[in-house]
């Protein structure tokens, strides 16, 4: 049973057009690799279309595989109400001390990298130092992880 943690720009880059090449790199992930768990921060284009199709994938005859929802932060008291998108198995949070929220997504991202088997990476390589995703991908890299990039 192998992971595959999923990380890519925000919103200030543009996926339109990479789709089959996502959708192609996640069934080589299920069908070959082994993958059965893939972990989502679910906060931007990328990662809402990797959300989108491993929930499809799931429904179409891959029912052993989970989207798991990875949180940057817990809720503040126990009157507030997480729902989980639908798309979603489960979810998971990965600190076990407490981050000041400016740098969780960041530590949470670390975490993650060093957690999966496979990176998939939707960080454009001419972006040099463009954020989170881009930080996540490179201390992956550092840690010896496979990273499958969309625009290799």
């Amino acid at each position: 049973m192998a992971s595959c943690a999923v990380f890519g720009h925000r919103n200030e880059f543009y996926y339109s057009g990479k789709e089959e090449k996502i959708y192609s790199i996640i069934n080589d992930l299920v069908e070959n690799r082994g993958v059965t768990e893939f972990y989502n921060g679910y906060r931007g284009e990328f990662d809402e279309i990797c959300a989108d199709y491993v929930y499809w994938l799931k429904k179409h005859g891959f029912p052993e595989i989970k989207n798991i929802l990875v949180l940057a932060y817990l809720r503040n008291n126990k009157f507030d109400k997480f729902v989980l998108p639908y798309l979603f198995d489960e979810s998971e949070y990965l600190l076990d001390k407490y981050v000041p929220p400016r740098a969780a997504i960041i530590e949470t991202n670390k975490r993650l990298a060093l957690k999966a088997d496979y990176i998939l990476s939707g960080v454009d390589s001419e972006c040099w130092k463009c954020g989170g995703a881009y930080i996540a991908v490179e201390y992956g890299r550092k840690h010896g992880k496979t990273i499958i990039s969309i625009f290799s």
